[in-house]
């Protein structure tokens, strides 16, 4: 899988949709109620759990600005909206949904040894430590019917696999999503692997998750699955679609996996969706048919 594959859309060929620098009146009455809501709706969460959240506020005001980014530059802002979003989405889980419970959590903690941060770290009751890095993948509706093509003439799927697309039925476009999608995740898998070989933070009593976000549609949960399979167990899949892209990929990139990611997570929020519709903790392999 070929790293200049962005989930942005901005890549070496292709045909991204063009997007307008201003707002109408209408988009602007719009981000401002949807903003408002949103604001509203994380406050109230996290001032009930403020004795174990401090950060709150600072992630609604990193929401905040990036809606004034796009109330400014316009709709092409919005990827840090729903970046911020999610992690508000993330954050508010957290503190509602794990278990045995949350007695602290906080926002980019320092990590030792690095400069770099992770999202979330949350002491559990039980005295486990769990970190949580949050990333958004969202691919532009780019054109890439050109790679589509080259996949299936230079053999790029397993013989056993078919994907079968049309150009006129915007075939170019749903193939960039799948790929960008599978493309981001190894690639976000390897920054956290970093981070936690960086911060020598490998520990008994510390976890990892790995929270993909994304709207349900250009991608969706069975692609995680495929690759956690792979994660997981070191070998693909038969039926898995990258299976033979991601192992060339990682073989002349010379690759090597730490698997020392503990889960993954998969949270689903439509775009505009104040909350999000479904999240998944532990994203597992997907499971076989049982013939009878």
């Amino acid at each position: 899988m070929s790293t200049n594959i962005r989930d942005d859309g901005l890549e070496p060929t292709g045909n991204a949709v063009s997007e307008s620098p201003s707002l109408q009146d209408e988009d602007v009455t719009w981000v401002k109620s949807y903003a408002s809501e949103v604001c509203l709706t994380y406050q109230a969460i996290f001032d009930d759990a403020k004795d174990r959240f401090h950060h709150g506020p600072q992630l609604i005001d990193r929401f905040q600005k990036a809606i004034d980014d796009v109330l400014t530059h316009g709709r092409g802002s919005f990827r840090a909206v729903d970046e911020a979003h999610n992690e508000l989405c993330i954050a508010s889980a957290i503190l509602a949904d794990v278990k045995p419970g949350v007695r602290r959590l906080t926002y980019e903690p320092a990590l030792p040894n690095c400069d770099k941060t992770i999202d979330f770290r949350a002491e559990l009751t039980n005295g486990l430590i769990v970190f949580v890095d949050v990333k958004t993948i969202k691919p532009l509706p780019v054109d890439r019917w050109d790679q589509f093509e080259r996949a299936v003439q230079e053999g790029w799927f397993p013989e056993n696999m078919s994907v079968i697309l049309s150009k006129e039925w915007l075939g170019g476009e749903f193939w960039h999503y799948m790929f960008a999608a599978r493309s981001r995740m190894l690639e976000y898998t390897l920054e956290l692997e970093e981070k936690i070989t960086l911060s020598k933070l490998k520990d008994p009593t510390t976890l990892f998750t790995l929270a993909f976000c994304g709207d349900g549609f250009r991608w969706h949960e069975d692609e995680l699955e495929d690759f956690v399979s792979f994660y997981s167990s070191g070998v693909h899949r038969s039926d898995d679609t990258f299976a033979l892209a991601e192992m060339r990929h990682i073989k002349d990139k010379g690759i090597v996996l730490t698997k020392e990611i503990s889960r993954f997570a998969c949270m689903l929020r439509p775009q505009g969706h104040i909350r999000f519709k479904r999240l998944n903790w532990n994203v597992q392999p997907p499971k076989d048919p049982v013939w009878l």
